[in-house]
């Protein structure tokens, strides 16, 4: 709500499985294929600048999202809540020229803020964010952490 509030069009999709989606879970193997195939869609759609697409994920869709830029060009900006650590320590984040943004909640014992934010600092250009008091389930965050991801893309994406 937030993004679109702003003048950003948005597409928000489950992976497989999830919610009232078809499919079973992949091992983020098959959740590539879903996130290429909103991808795609979504840089069709009428009014969105097909090279002016950003990619954001949450916990395990952060991790797909890391996996699906390296595979695949075309998104001018990705955002990166709570992804594991292990999937930003195998990120190749100085490969994608776009916005990069990594966000991490205060009190994430499954994604520790400290871990993310020295592994993302590394690379060049990559904001970080830490939302104080906020842990892998972002309840009670969900506003401070909408505008962050707003902030973020109403300047990758301009």
């Amino acid at each position: 709500q937030s993004l679109d509030d702003a003048g950003i069009a948005t597409f928000r999709f489950n992976f497989r499985g999830v919610g009232a989606s078809e499919g079973t879970f992949d091992q983020g193997k098959g959740e590539q294929n879903d996130l290429k195939s909103a991808f795609d869609t979504f840089r069709k759609w009428p009014g969105v600048k097909k090279n002016n697409v950003g990619v954001a994920g949450v916990s395990f869709g952060a991790v797909v999202a890391l996996d699906f830029f390296d595979k695949h060009k075309g998104q001018a900006a990705l955002a990166l809540v709570s992804p594991t650590v292990a999937a930003l320590k195998r990120a190749r984040l100085d490969k994608l020229k776009g916005g990069r943004l990594v966000v991490a909640g205060e009190q994430d014992r499954m994604a520790p803020a400290d871990e993310l934010i020295s592994l993302a600092v590394a690379y060049q250009g990559v904001e970080c964010c830490m939302i104080s008091g906020a842990d892998h389930t972002w309840t009670g965050h969900e506003r401070d952490l909408a505008v962050q991801l707003a902030e973020f893309f109403t300047g990758a994406l301009r």
